[in-house]
């Protein structure tokens, strides 16, 4: 079956409605909050126009700490200060201080309102935290029982197994890996991605995996600058269906990753800028799109932000997912 040419899909977080004053460190909600939300932000992308959505993410403390104190091993009490790349960004970290078991983190439940909320013709994909990243946040205090990063990083993957198999057997069809540590510690990338193997192989064949690789963006802000091309031995590894990469904003040519790589899934592809309030037209998304379309035909192109919007005002990320759908309208006619 042919599939629609110039697809469209949010990364993955979308904002509150009402914003918080630090988005890295959002106040914890109840079940029932959490609920509210995400049937909320379901309806809201669709709202937009959008074919693939998420649950929002909106209810998370942020991208690792909400993981983190749903889960048995883990302490929030006297958390270490790290810093991480080079623009001075920094977070306390959890310390792991015991054996990591008995993931609280209801996500089939949440996968389940989402999609009972959005209307049938939007596609909803399960967006969950890369063992990597859980593993960079996380401060092991238990060399005995995990003597490396790896030991950490299969860990946490056995943790959130437990629960994307749950996702799976509620009816998710589409889950979607968020690594943006691979550019932090790119020496990790290639054993992060032989972890990321292994817990493709458990999900089986019918699930559609997505990999998101970015270089960070806490507050609005890319902390990490490593070249996707260095990192093309990992992604060459890596079993996915569709890679999510930064683009418009890079300070290089994305496309040389394709000269090392010769992926034969579908890019989505950072043609919208949600660091910056500026809101594009048509034609400057199409300038963005142009590059791409040497190496991939529109069917497997799938247009989105560099990142997600969880740090982003809600009028903004309205407008600017909106001229998203808009665009991609525009091309489809255009062929």
């Amino acid at each position: 079956m042919m599939r629609k040419p110039f697809r469209n899909t949010v990364v993955g977080s979308y904002p509150r409605a009402q914003q918080v004053a630090d988005t890295m460190k959002r106040p914890s909600w109840t079940q029932e909050e959490v609920d509210e939300y995400i049937c909320w932000a379901a309806k809201d992308q669709a709202s937009l126009g959008l074919e693939v959505i998420t649950d929002g993410e909106g209810y998370r403390e942020n991208m690792f700490y909400f993981y983190q104190r749903r889960v048995d091993g883990v302490t929030f009490d006297g958390m270490v200060k790290h810093n991480f790349g080079d623009t001075g960004f920094g977070i306390e970290c959890p310390r792991l201080i015991s054996e990591l078991k008995n993931p609280r983190l209801n996500l089939a439940h949440n996968w389940k309102l989402a999609r009972e909320a959005a209307p049938a013709s939007a596609r909803v994909k399960q967006t969950v935290t890369g063992p990597h990243v859980l593993t960079r946040f996380t401060v092991n205090e238990r060399p005995d029982l995990y003597p490396d990063a790896q030991a950490v990083c299969r860990a946490w993957a056995e943790i959130l197994m437990i629960e994307l198999k749950e996702v799976v057997a509620a009816g998710c069809d589409f889950i979607q890996f968020d690594e943006p540590m691979w550019t932090e510690s790119p020496g990790h990338s290639e054993w992060a991605a032989g972890i990321l193997n292994e817990m493709i192989e458990g999900l089986g064949p019918k699930v559609r995996i997505g990999l998101h690789v970015c270089g960070g963006n806490p507050r609005r802000k890319r902390i990490y600058f490593t070249k996707y091309t260095d990192l093309a031995p990992a992604f060459h590894q890596a079993k996915i269906h569709e890679v999510s990469l930064e683009h418009c904003t890079l300070s290089y040519n994305l496309m040389d990753l394709w000269r090392l790589w010769p992926f034969q899934g579908d890019l989505a592809l950072g043609v919208i800028d949600q660091r910056s309030d500026e809101l594009e037209s048509i034609e400057t998304i199409w300038s963005r799109v142009k590059p791409a379309l040497e190496f991939f035909p529109p069917e497997r192109l799938i247009l989105t932000s560099e990142c997600g919007f969880g740090h982003v005002p809600l009028a903004i990320t309205r407008a600017k997912l909106s001229r998203l759908v808009e665009a991609c309208q525009a091309f489809r006619t255009r062929l």
